[in-house]
């Protein structure tokens, strides 16, 4: 009975070492290798860690330069997504002067325009991608570059030409591009009604009666202050001259000074009328940014 249990046990532990030795036979992963550097990259991806994920590409490029199309529009791609954006239009143009590739050309044309975008810069993003719709060949990216020619269009509150854009588009065969023209027609036709306020009327007013321009802006203790400024320079400057003539020192010196805010007086409501239009469009389109998918 001893001499069972010892036989066991000895066979057993003979098992488990045997168990052991093949286990610390296994090669060792290699986290180096160009397969293991390109799925960490992707993993990255995922996990939204773009700028780490562009500079694991770049060390697989190093490994795998046959790849070098693919893996630098990846590259150009993470820094794009991860705020980079000068940087990504650098690496977009710089791909399309090598490439022959029509997916990634596509692709760039439309990724540049995104990135202008993205800056704010809407009216070089409208041009860029209004001068490269003729080498765009895909059906959807070109629908997409047109859409975002109309979104570049109403940021920067020309409603007519964004309005007129997206009805062309919603007879787009791409659906989703085709549903959101529809939202977007809306905010153009509506914001071409928002309550605005004339410049030049700003200014007439203004001329006529100081702060008169600045009270129809809506800038109340601005009208107020300027019709104070004006009216009482411009009171001790008569003041001045009725009482000592025309070589009153106060009267030119007040004269002066109330001309040059009076000036002012005109120029700041012109400003006023813009700065005035300008929020109200602002505030507007703050809600757009919602309906945009990228």
């Amino acid at each position: 009975m001893l001499n069972r249990k010892l036989s066991g046990f000895l066979l057993l532990t003979l098992l488990n070492i045997s168990f052991l030795s093949y286990a610390n036979t296994e090669e060792p992963l290699d986290y180096h290798s160009p397969e293991n550097i390109l799925k960490f990259a992707d993993y990255l991806i995922q996990q939204g860690d773009y700028l780490r994920a562009a500079g694991e590409y770049q060390r697989y490029l190093f490994y795998q330069p046959q790849e070098s199309e693919q893996i630098r529009y990846k590259i150009a791609l993470c820094y794009r997504f991860g705020g980079k954006t000068e940087k990504a239009i650098q690496l977009f143009q710089k791909l399309l002067q090598e490439t022959t590739d029509r997916t990634l050309t596509n692709s760039a044309y439309y990724q540049i325009g995104v990135s202008y975008f993205l800056m704010e810069q809407y009216g070089k993003s409208a041009h860029h991608l209004d001068k490269s719709l003729p080498r765009i060949t895909d059906d959807r990216y070109r629908a997409e570059s047109q859409q975002l020619i109309g979104l570049s269009n109403l940021m920067q509150n020309r409603w007519l030409e964004a309005e007129k854009t997206f009805n062309s588009l919603m007879k787009s065969d791409v659906l989703e591009v085709s549903e959101k023209a529809a939202v977007y027609s809306n905010y153009a036709s509506q914001g071409a009604k928002l309550p605005t306020r004339s410049p030049f009327l700003a200014g007439l007013m203004s001329t006529i009666i100081p702060g008169a321009g600045r009270l129809y802006t809506g800038r109340y203790i601005d009208a107020l202050n300027t019709l104070v400024v004006v009216g009482f320079t411009g009171w001790q400057a008569y003041d001045g001259f009725r009482r000592d003539g025309l070589s009153s020192a106060k009267g030119w010196a007040l004269g002066t000074l109330s001309g040059i805010f009076y000036i002012g007086n005109i120029y700041g409501s012109v400003i006023s009328a813009g700065v005035y239009n300008r929020h109200v469009a602002e505030e507007y389109l703050s809600t757009l940014f919602i309906e945009i998918s990228f």
